[in-house]
């Protein structure tokens, strides 16, 4: 067990180990060693690029029927799990006017896919490989979330392309950075622009009978306002800031 291994080996010397374990030298029993313990220490006679080529072209290629359109829900269960993780960068830019607010993001999030698994010693042990990730059809290689700004000026989807990766497990994770604006009401308006503007950035499924729950991971993360950064230090060369304090999400854990 994983557990009865010393810590802090290095790959060569879990090899060593494996070696040992396994005297007679066994490809099987590399392969089930290095997967088992997630350590890619064999050297495998496949490259890694024939090993990913094979991966897509059996999951993906023209003997396939997976469709980029179909929620991949597990058998006998309802509902999708999909994490999200938002990290706010900055606030670029607040219109008064246009009744707009923008802010620079990375949105993280995190599904499995049980169409995309994958053996990897029948591939020549190649756990992770990408696919381009778009929500639209004519983009993507693999099926992502309807996720998005509901009170939205630009969209998520407006964000610049960003490929998927996917485990041989079938999770996968996606990731994409950029500036998305959103319609405001704005609260605080009376002693503009001196006084702390406050406005709500929806997000929601986008799929009219929606399957999938959304689950949040940890906090909103503001970035670039660590402890030890003064608030001054923080807003020195932006004209507008979030005051994370006084920042907050709201939610329930049955929405989708």
């Amino acid at each position: 067990p994983e557990e009865m291994l010393p810590k802090n080996l290095t790959c060569a010397e879990l090899a060593d180990i494996f070696s040992s374990a396994f005297p007679d030298g066994s490809d099987k029993m590399c392969y089930d060693a290095v997967i088992e313990f997630h350590y890619e220490c064999c050297e495998f006679e496949t490259s890694t690029i024939q090993c990913e080529q094979a991966v897509h072209s059996s999951l993906l290629g023209d003997d396939s029927d997976y469709s980029v359109d179909v929620e991949p829900v597990p058998r006998n269960q309802e509902q999708l799990d999909a994490s999200v993780q938002i990290d706010y960068y900055a606030l670029t830019n607040i219109d008064i006017v246009a009744g707009t607010a923008e802010l620079f993001l990375g949105v993280w999030m995190t599904w499995n896919d049980e169409r995309l698994r994958w053996d990897p010693k029948e591939f020549g042990g190649c756990f992770h490989t990408q696919f381009r990730a778009s929500i639209d059809p004519e983009l993507t290689n693999i099926w992502v979330p309807p996720f998005d700004l509901l009170n939205r000026e630009t969209s998520l989807q407006d964000l610049p392309e960003a490929y998927g990766t996917v485990t041989s497990v079938g999770d996968v994770f996606w990731s994409r950075f950029g500036s998305v604006k959103a319609l405001c009401f704005f609260q605080g308006l009376e002693r503009f622009p001196f006084d702390e503007l406050r406005c709500s950035f929806d997000f929601v499924s986008t799929a009219f009978f929606p399957r999938i729950k959304y689950n949040l991971l940890g906090n909103l993360t503001f970035l670039g306002t660590g402890e030890d950064a003064s608030e001054d230090e923080i807003r020195r060369y932006q004209e507008f800031s979030i005051v994370p304090e006084k920042s907050g999400i709201e939610g329930n854990e049955d929405s989708s």
